[in-house]
Formats: C-alpha cells, sequence, structure tokens
C-alpha cells in the first residue's frame, strides 16, 4: 500500500522530502531508489525504548524525536495525497489536527460509545486527569496529522505509555487514544498550540462524491485539477479492487500509477490485479483453514 502513498506523494508534491518509517527488516531498497526516500528503522534507533515500539502503532511515532524534519505531515499507508494541500499547513501551530469537525458537543454531558471505543474510557481517565475537558474537541484519527518535532516529548508520550499498559484498556487504538489525549490535554494546560483544518476524506464519513467528481474526465489517473485537494484516508474497510464493500478507485489510481512509473499501462494493471489475486488466495486459505479447525 505504501507505493500508492509514495506515488501520490510525488504526483502532487514532487518537491517535498520523503521519509520512510521502516519497521521490521522489509527490504525498501527499490521504493528508497525510485523516490529519493529518507530510510528511518525503527530497530536502529539509538533509544532502547523506541526499538521496542517495533511491531506496535507506536513505532510510527518515532518520527515526532527521530524524524529529519522539523515539521512534518504524517501519513499512514492507506492514505494518499490528492491534490497540493502545502498552503493549508501551518507553521504557527505545534499540532495540527486534520479534521472537519468537532467530534463531540461543547455541551455535551454524557460521553458516546464511541469514545471508549477508539480512544479512551472517559471515567477511568478523569479519575487519574479530572481536569481534562473532554467536550467540544476535534477526535482524530492517528494516521493523518501534521506536527512539530518534539511537539510532544518522548518522556511524556513513554509515560502516558506505560499508564496505559499498567490500565489495559484505558486506552484504545495503540497509540491513536493516548495521542489524542496528550494533544488535548498539552494544548488545555498550555504547554502545545493546535489547532484543527478540514484536510482529511474518509470515504465512510465524507462520502464518495467530492473524489468521483475529481476523477469525472481522467479515467484511471490522477486528475490534473483537484477541487479541494486534501489527503484521502482509507481507514478501515482497505482500498482493494476486488473488494465490492470498498470504495478504491482514488487509491487503485494511485497503485497504478506507482507501476506506470516503471511497466507502463498494461503492466500496471497487470501488476495490481496480480497483487489483488495474491490478497483474495490469502483471504480464501484463512477462511478454509478457520473452517478446519
Amino acid at each position: 500500500m505504501v507505493q500508492a502513498t509514495l506515488a501520490s506523494v510525488r504526483q502532487y508534491l514532487p518537491e517535498v522530502p520523503i521519509c520512510l518509517v521502516a519497521d521490521g527488516e522489509v527490504d525498501v531498497s527499490a521504493l528508497e531508489a525510485e523516490y529519493d526516500l529518507i530510510v528511518l528503522r525503527v530497530s536502529e534507533l539509538p533509544s532502547l525504548a523506541m526499538r521496542e515500539f517495533s511491531g506496535s502503532f507506536h513505532a510510527k511515532q518515532v518520527v515526532m524525536w527521530e524524524g529529519p524534519f522539523e515539521r512534518f505531515v504524517w501519513l499512514d499507508s492507506d492514505a494518499i495525497v490528492w491534490g497540493d494541500f502545502l498552503e493549508q499547513i501551518r507553521n504557527d501551530l505545534d499540532f495540527q489536527i486534520l479534521w472537519s469537525e468537532i467530534s463531540i458537543p461543547e455541551e455535551s454531558i454524557e460521553a458516546p460509545g464511541w469514545l471508549r471505543h477508539y480512544y479512551f474510557d472517559l471515567d477511568r481517565l478523569l479519575q487519574i486527569d479530572p481536569e481534562f475537558k473532554w467536550q467540544g474537541l476535534p477526535y482524530f484519527s492517528a494516521g493523518v496529522f501534521a506536527a512539530r518535532r518534539n511537539a510532544i516529548s518522548f518522556d511524556r508520550y513513554l509515560e502516558i505509555k506505560e499508564l496505559s499498559d499498567r490500565n489495559p484498556g484505558l486506552f484504545a487504538f495503540g497509540d491513536m487514544g493516548i495521542l489524542n489525549y496528550l494533544v488535548h490535554s498539552l494544548s488545555q494546560k498550555g504547554e502545545i498550540k493546535s489547532g484543527m483544518t478540514d484536510l482529511q476524506h474518509i470515504w465512510m464519513h465524507h462520502g464518495t462524491e467530492e473524489f468521483e467528481s475529481d476523477c469525472v474526465h481522467c479515467g484511471w489517473r490522477f486528475p490534473e485539477k483537484v477541487a479541494r485537494p486534501r489527503i484521502g484516508h482509507f481507514c478501515g474497510r482497505k482500498p482493494r479492487l476486488f473488494d465490492r464493500h470498498a470504495y478504491s478507485r482514488p487509491f487503485t489510481i494511485a497503485r497504478l500509477e506507482h507501476y506506470r512509473r516503471s511497466r507502463g499501462e498494461l503492466g500496471a494493471w497487470f501488476a495490481v490485479i496480480k497483487e489483488e489475486v495474491r490478497i483474495l488466495g490469502q483471504k480464501v486459505r484463512g477462511r478454509m483453514e478457520r473452517f478446519r479447525k
């Protein structure tokens, strides 16, 4: 999936340097050469505590402390760049939440059920931090954001992670609950400056109409002009071409563009379909194994 992410960055932000966080022994040499990457390997970090993040959601956060850029936009590998949005990245903020709305109204008295599922157990958290104000906030995905390096200190992050480890169920989804709590609580205490910008499009929440409008005249290629530049984040149901329940067109365009760079049009389609067949085969084998048990 990261091939699509990289192809989209080079399409719309050709001069922007890219750091790829590699967790594990995966070979990324071909991508490094193709996209002129800076590779940051979690296993080679000087801090033992950071190296121990390997294999977890926390591994990607090392870019905040060991990354090569003073300011950066983080993209998970299920996200693609959709137009040049750099003018909307703010240098006056320590942390920029890329989301479209306030998630819980200011006047709310009871927390919605999704808060515990995706972020944290509010009742338990308020026992630890009774001054934390949870209403009137944009709760965000940890897969797409912009930040200043060391905006949140490693010591502070590690403190909350260890608190989470000692209290299973306090924070949800690995780093997502922790990051949301830290960004919002530190902002409320005046220790960092954060803000929200509508730059992330999740089709399961925002719909597909904008993407489809951009793609009207471009077939299976990146549109030259995007009405509203943003980041397309395909979290949740992954953008597989053969999954009739998933929306995948923009992501498939990015996948094809990666292969077009070296294989041409027919070779790109063949490579993507080959990947899909392999993934489909893995799913079928997995289901058969579960059925046998």
